[in-house]
């Protein structure tokens, strides 16, 4: 019998079944993956950036400034993946961790991983100053105050010069009353003079009473993150007459937040025969009956959580917005970068952030003739766009729950005076309540019902009273609670006492909605003329003062005058039917008359302007 030649061997070798087919899925995974790797390094020119003969560290560097470049544009995944490249190059270099970990900390259930990269930063370079101050912010993302103040110590301990770690310690010390070295922000706030010092903006805001100095921490973030603002298309013609006016609103607070509260009406009451609305939520922290309520008044509502900078750009480019609405400026999760790269011929800041961007490519900001008086224009970079009466909208369908609570259900007497302060506790400072505590001294039995976002501070304030004379249990602390019962308790205090830097914004609405007077004392910048605007829209101007010795004589004198606080009363109840502060589809059409003024100002081919419209 004869034997198979050595080519019918090979023949029926390649013809047959793997032996190992395990290993053969497993080869061929890699292979994609490999394939995969090669594609993602060709397309974002990784390969392409390495020379023949480079080292490894020279690698590496690259790749760094690239993560640094994908930052600036959110492009946070491809970040990720370049700077893990970089670490697998150069494994000691602390910066590299850092960076990785700040990108982590972006997602917010990714926390624990950014923590373990910025750990890794620590032990590789353990007196660095700017590890410490990575952790610090993680860690009031994680709400861990305490021990984010000392990561922010060390930050600065290490390198005094940390002016993002000086200025988050001083904004965390604020909302845990922490009011040891309290004398000393003055000396701090001069190391912030510089536009080229880097800083949080709306850490500032309750610190010091000063528009110039705001304006400048908030060029100063610009300067720094975001260059070369687009300037607005020439407008060539074209547009249909009767067209409606397309308006984007872009936020991250479409739920349960005070934006909502506020504007949750005027969204409901825009004029759908002359305006178009477009709804852009860059990350919502819950579909709530307030999220829904947003969908349901927009014409589109896209959800833009995980899109970078140009792909936001892009999509509103397409829209073709013609108004866009930024309502966050510098608060939390705020994306200004957007709007540097334009989203739309016209670009207005509006509610969110109590003072300037100081981005070049805002073309207006919504305010009013006392939020900002002509004299302070000087502190915004925005041209105005002047409401004509209060520039904060109010939802007049906002639901208070009924309760049949009492005071004492709520731990008050229920025959004392009841001063209040439901303002979040950053906002208070010794000034404040040295009056606060002048008041209970010449008040006999009065009480001050204190809002604390933490419970444990309680303790602290009650110290600071003590050591002003009066007993610690007359402050009688309250926490959070949903916004209709929150509204439903208010009817317990007699007066609400305001803060100075940041005033009672949405809490001031809040508590003249519920019929509970609030006592304010302007000041310069816009934060600190919010509620002063909101009770002259209420028709209660003989409750804005001017001084702190004003302010505590009114307050005195409506704690001691039973008839003028009951006249009080009874004009706020007056208000909620004819006074502008509580007429939302009058708000709404006043509000959709500036906006159309503004975007013919465009059309006329005109340069961007401050100017305002009168009451209807």
């Amino acid at each position: 019998m004869s034997q198979p030649n050595q080519t019918s061997k090979l023949a029926v070798m390649q013809n047959a079944k793997p032996q190992f087919p395990e290993f053969e899925k497993f080869a061929e995974s890699i292979k994609s993956q490999e394939r995969a790797k090669f594609a993602y390094e060709m397309k974002h020119g990784l390969r392409n950036n390495r020379a023949k003969d480079e080292k490894p560290k020279e690698t590496a560097q690259k790749l760094l400034k690239k993560a640094r470049a994908l930052i600036l544009k959110h492009e946070n995944k491809q970040a990720e993946t370049v700077l893990r490249q970089a670490i697998s190059l150069e494994p000691k270099d602390a910066s590299m961790h850092a960076l990785l970990g700040e990108v982590l900390m972006k997602d917010s259930a990714r926390l624990m991983d950014a923590l373990s990269c910025l750990m890794q930063a620590v032990k590789l370079e353990p007196t660095f100053g700017g590890h410490y101050a990575l952790i610090g912010t993680l860690l009031m993302r994680l709400q861990k105050f305490e021990e984010a103040i000392d990561y922010f110590e060390i930050a600065v301990k290490f390198d005094p010069k940390n002016y993002i770690a000086l200025s988050r310690m001083m904004h965390i010390k604020a909302h845990r009353a922490r009011w040891d070295g309290f004398e000393k922000i003055p000396t701090y706030l001069k190391q912030f003079n510089n536009t080229r010092v880097l800083s949080d903006p709306f850490a500032f805001l309750s610190l010091c009473d000063d528009g110039e100095f705001q304006k400048q921490r908030s060029l100063s973030q610009v300067r720094a993150k975001l260059t070369n603002p687009v300037k607005a298309p020439i407008y060539t013609g074209g547009r249909p007459a009767g067209k409606k006016l397309r308006i984007g609103y872009f936020s991250n607070d479409y739920y349960n937040h005070a934006t909502m509260h506020l504007m949750g009406g005027l969204l409901e009451n825009h004029d759908r025969e002359r305006f178009e609305l477009y709804l852009y939520d860059y990350g919502s922290k819950m579909r709530d009956h307030e999220h829904n309520r947003a969908r349901q008044s927009a014409d589109v509502f896209h959800d833009i959580r995980h899109m970078t900078t140009a792909q936001i750009v892009d999509l509103a480019t397409r829209d073709g917005l013609d108004i866009a609405v930024d309502l966050k400026g510098f608060t939390e999760g705020g994306r200004l970068d957007m709007f540097n790269s334009r989203v739309a011929p016209v670009q207005v800041a509006y509610l969110g952030y109590p003072g300037t961007s100081g981005l070049k490519s805002m073309d207006y900001m919504v305010a009013d003739r006392i939020t900002i008086p002509s004299h302070l224009r000087k502190h915004y970079t925005e041209n105005i766009l002047y409401m004509p009466n209060c520039y904060q909208p109010n939802d007049e369908s906002r639901y208070i729950a009924q309760m049949y609570d009492s005071r004492e259900s709520h731990d008050l007497p229920e025959e004392s005076f009841v001063f209040s302060t439901f303002n979040n506790p950053y906002k208070v400072t010794p000034r404040e309540f040295d009056i606060w505590m002048n008041l209970l001294k010449e008040v006999p039995d009065s009480v001050l019902w204190y809002y604390v976002s933490n419970a444990d501070i309680i303790d602290r304030l009650r110290k600071e009273a003590e050591a002003r004379g009066v007993d610690g249990a007359r402050i009688i602390p309250t926490g959070r609670m949903q916004p209709e019962y929150h509204l439903a308790r208010l009817k317990h205090a007699d007066l609400f006492l305001d803060t100075f830097n940041v005033n009672a914004h949405t809490t001031a609405s809040d508590a003249l909605w519920a019929g509970l007077p609030l006592v304010t004392k302007t000041g310069e910048q816009f934060a600190a003329r919010v509620a002063g605007s909101i009770l002259t829209a209420a028709g209660l101007e003989d409750l804005v003062t001017t001084t702190e010795k004003k302010y505590h004589d009114v307050a005195l004198r409506i704690a001691q005058d039973p008839d003028y606080l009951a006249d009080i009363r009874m004009r706020l109840a007056a208000s909620h039917g004819n006074s502008p502060l509580f007429d939302t589809q009058g708000y709404t059409r006043d509000f959709e008359r500036l906006m159309e003024r503004a975007f013919q100002n465009y059309l006329d081919g005109n340069a961007p302007r401050s100017m305002g419209i009168s009451a209807a």
